[in-house]
């Protein structure tokens, strides 16, 4: 499970999109990127989930315009795990202050990335079953 958050969190060796220089290593070596990648996941999940079966249904939330907000809050929940729990797990290994905010920022940045991609992937599966939103986002 590791290595699976590795590719997407350092952007798919060889390439290393989103590589940083000493802080990615460190994440790795502290795995915090298991535990941030799963709270993504789930949050993800849950958050589409509860969009689909529970607010879409009420009044008119199940337009478009509700679904891009409903992302946005994804987006941010997700940007504020990821930079807490990154400099927390950074924190406990004893490297935290070693690095800057831009770091931190550049890491939480990439979680958003990947909390919007999966979403939107959680929202083309939920959407068969939805009553009212199964046409949303298209």
């Amino acid at each position: 499970m590791a290595s699976f958050f590795e590719m997407l969190y350092e952007g798919f060796p060889p390439l290393n999109l989103f590589y940083i220089n000493g802080f990615s290593n460190d994440m790795f070596s502290a795995d915090a990127y298991t535990s941030i990648g799963l709270m993504m996941l789930f949050s993800a999940l849950i958050m589409e989930g509860l969009y689909y079966f529970v607010l879409s249904n009420y009044g008119k939330m199940h337009r478009r315009s509700f679904w891009f907000l409903w992302l946005f809050i994804i987006a941010v929940l997700n940007f504020v795990l990821a930079y807490i729990n990154s400099m927390s797990s950074l924190t406990k290994v004893g490297t935290g202050s070693d690095y800057t905010f831009s770091q931190y920022f550049s890491f939480s940045m990439v979680n958003v990335l990947w909390a919007v991609v999966f979403s939107f992937i959680f929202s083309v599966i939920f959407k068969f079953w939805s009553v009212s939103a199964s046409r949303t986002p298209f």
